[in-house]
């Protein structure tokens, strides 16, 4: 206890410059509070609680009826009207009105950008403050393990370090808003097949609440240095809220898991916030009090909320923890100044803005270029004039926008099914962005949206103009909540469609518009395929980003954030049909298997091309120093709110500073993203190399500039299962910067010793 006060103390006051250069640079442009810090929340719902009976004090544990997907007891007699939670990640949810359709999170983490994921963030909280909706269910940060989970576009990828940062700054720019963020879904939910198995196979609220999920079974350094990670991230920027899971872990319901919601959550990682089921997800009134759940949503099921008044007056469970419970409930409503005239409850005002800018940019800072030979990409509208475009995933889907979605969906795909999906205010699909670009820079257009008709596709080659055409093939891969995918192949027959295109036309191009990995191999090497862009799920603005990009008005510069194999099963995991899920790959995910197996992939993690060329140089590697204008103290200072977790940061203090010097060596003003891996000694058993720093750096050509990377305690540190703490190795620690996980993108090597 003494060495925790005394770690807080040297924290504040080795920061107490940085909390007025964040209020004065960052907060006061993006947010919509002040100066609460946890202490103060918490010791304001304790003085709220300690004015509460014991029924209201149970009734507030579980959810009741109202307008929101989720909603917590008012107690009208002090003033408090109760809470509203509402989905989703990307966006204000459950089909409310007056809402953007943000990219998803598959797309948001391609940018790497972590300014975009912020600003992302606060245009999300700007939305849901705007509604007065007080705890936004989001951001979503399972692990991309399972190339076909139904659920992967919701999150941040297949690496830990890129989904935590990407988690970190989502938190911000939602709670920068004033609204709770909760992060999701904890823990080791990385497939939706037989989330729900028992007494009823039904998926349904009734059902679930009589089911198990699936077992997710790992050991502990994995848990920790993959599936944890990224909820470490969000505790440490200050998370208000956590929501459990379906599934098992090792056999323990994940809403019940007293080993990881109080021993890794709640101690180990000093969660400060509340604990609230996903729906449907509490299979136990008891055993889920004690086991850490305190709230259960939606409610209505009998396992906790009044229910527990009993076992308390039983004394089964104790007074003390029903207090706990509330005063977690409570703390963040109170940290983030939602007391102090926060908006009424209106799900349909509208509160857009003008938020398409920031999704248009972030639309296209998410696309990845995948192919251009020959330099065919961007387009010349002076001397590209024809244009066939061919695919239903070009246009404007006919069902609409309120069904999410489909396996059969006939248009283009903002974003994925199920709770995540955010029902837009309006969608702009490329055929619309790019027959407008044709009537203002005169291109000759035609196009096949149905692209069953082969007779229509077949008899289009022979039009005049085609022999001179740029042929664009638009496909797209959808998934959802619920279900995983059946296979890893565009929707429709979308490989026959890009095969006889390019049998064709000698410039065709393939625009990919997917949830997540896709299978190329059926095409990628024709000869008459000459560029490929992975367009990804950029939101409503999709039009607008992808025109912007095949013209040049926008240099690529997205990143892949997983792997793209030749052969489905080169990923080494996949959904398992039991009711067990064994992770005995361990921490060898994605592109750490395919260098322990020597695979070589279609495309490596982390690539993506650009229209411009860079070099790398001058890379030197030195310890953290301290001082205002330091790497180190800067990436402190972007972290830093007064609601940050101030325990948590122990770990994630800098101890190296890399730098080196980054030129645009092309003819275009564009973008990199030099990536940092560590090799680790042999002591840390870690794969040949692992992520641990980026940044995304846009220059004019010829344009140099000094980078500066930072390594935290953590960056360099294993999980000690014996120990049971993160502990540094001895030996040698290699850095490789590199602009993909391929070996062959290295650019620069140093090494430091320990």
């Amino acid at each position: 206890m003494i060495d925790n006060r005394l770690f807080v103390i040297i924290i504040i006051i080795g920061f107490s410059f940085t909390y007025s250069a964040v209020v004065n640079s960052n907060s006061n442009k993006y947010s919509k509070i002040s100066s609460r810090t946890w202490d103060q929340a918490i010791a304001m719902a304790k003085t709220f609680v300690s004015q509460l009976t014991l029924e209201e004090k149970c009734n507030m544990t579980s959810g009741i009826p109202g307008p929101c997907v989720g909603n917590v007891f008012p107690v009208s007699r002090l003033n408090f009207n109760g809470l509203c939670f509402q989905d989703s990640p990307s966006g204000v949810g459950d089909g409310v009105l007056h809402s953007t359709a943000f990219v998803a999170g598959i797309h948001i983490a391609a940018t790497w950008d972590r300014d975009l994921f912020y600003k992302r963030g606060v245009a999300i909280g700007k939305e849901f403050q705007g509604k007065g909706v007080h705890f936004a269910l989001g951001p979503m940060m399972n692990i991309d393990r399972n190339a076909r989970h139904g659920r992967n576009w919701e999150g941040f990828g297949a690496d830990p370090y890129l989904s935590g940062e990407n988690s970190f700054y989502y938190v911000q720019g939602i709670q920068d808003q004033g609204v709770v963020a909760t992060a999701k879904h904890y823990i080791c939910n990385e497939q939706e097949t037989n989330r729900f198995y028992g007494i009823s196979s039904i998926i349904s609220q009734s059902s679930s609440s009589n089911s198990k999920g699936y077992s997710a079974n790992l050991d502990d350094k994995t848990i920790h240095e993959i599936y944890l990670w990224p909820f470490a991230s969000s505790v440490a920027a200050g998370v208000g809220s956590i929501m459990c899971s379906y599934n098992q872990i090792n056999g323990t319901q994940a809403c019940q898991n007293d080993k990881t919601l109080n021993g890794l959550l709640k101690e180990e990682l000093a969660f400060l916030g509340n604990v609230m089921s996903d729906w449907g997800a509490t299979k136990t009134g008891v055993e889920s009090v004690l086991g850490g759940l305190d709230v259960d949503m939606p409610g209505g099921d009998g396992l906790m909320g009044f229910a527990l008044v009993q076992a308390v007056q039983s004394g089964v469970i104790t007074e003390t923890r029903i207090n706990d419970m509330i005063t977690r409930i409570l703390a963040p409503y109170y940290l983030l100044e939602q007391d102090q005239g926060y908006p009424s409850l209106d799900l349909d005002r509208d509160a857009i803005g003008d938020n398409y800018k920031i999704n248009r940019q972030v639309g296209t800072a998410g696309m990845v270029l995948l192919k251009n030979k020959n330099n065919i990409l961007p387009f010349n509208v002076t001397t590209d004039k024809y244009f066939f475009i061919y695919g239903t995933a070009a246009g404007q889907s006919d069902e609409g926008f309120s069904s999410g979605g489909s396996e059969q969906h006939a248009g283009a795909l903002y974003q994925g099914g199920g709770s995540g999906f955010v029902d837009p205010t309006y969608g702009i699909d490329p055929l619309t962005s790019l027959l407008i670009k044709g009537r203002d820079s005169h291109l000759q257009i035609r196009y096949i949206t149905n692209q069953n008709d082969y007779n229509a596709i077949n008899n289009s080659f022979n039009y005049r103009g085609f022999s001179n055409a740029k042929c664009l093939v638009f496909i797209s891969a959808w998934s959802s909540e619920g279900s995983d995918r059946k296979d890893l192949h565009a929707l429709n027959n979308g490989d026959k469609l890009v095969q006889t295109v390019a049998s064709h036309c000698t410039n065709t191009v393939v625009i990919v518009n997917s949830v997540s990995q896709l299978n190329l191999e059926a095409w990628i090497d024709l000869p008459n395929v000459v560029g490929v862009i992975w367009s990804g799920m950029p939101g409503s603005e999709y039009g607008p980003a992808i025109v912007d990009v095949l013209f040049g008005d926008y240099n690529p510069g997205g990143k892949l954030i997983f792997t793209l194999a030749k052969n489905d099963s080169d990923y080494g995991t996949d959904i398992s049909e039991t009711y067990n899920s064994n992770y005995t790959e361990g921490v060898f995910l994605d592109y750490r298997h395919f260098d322990k197996y020597n695979i070589v992939p279609r495309y490596y993690f982390g690539y993506g091309l650009s229209y411009t060329t860079f070099s790398l140089s001058n890379l030197n590697i030195s310890k953290a120093r301290r001082g205002k204008y330091t790497a180190s103290s800067q990436y402190q200072q972007n972290r830093m709110r007064f609601y940050i977790n101030i325990a948590a940061l122990r770990i994630y203090r800098p101890v190296y500073e890399i730098t080196f010097t980054i030129t645009n060596t092309g003819k275009f003003y564009g973008s990199e993203v030099p990536q940092l891996y560590l090799g680790f000694p042999d002591e840390a058993q870690e794969p040949p190399k692992v992520l641990r720093g980026f940044e995304r750096v846009y220059l004019v050509p010829g344009e140099s500039e000094q980078i500066s990377l930072v390594l935290t305690q953590k960056d360099i540190s294993y999980w000690n299962v014996i120990n049971q703490k993160w502990t540094v190795a001895s030996g040698v620690y290699t850095v490789w910067i590199s602009t993909s996980a391929n070996n062959a993108d290295i650019k620069l090597q140093s090494s430091f010793t320990i």
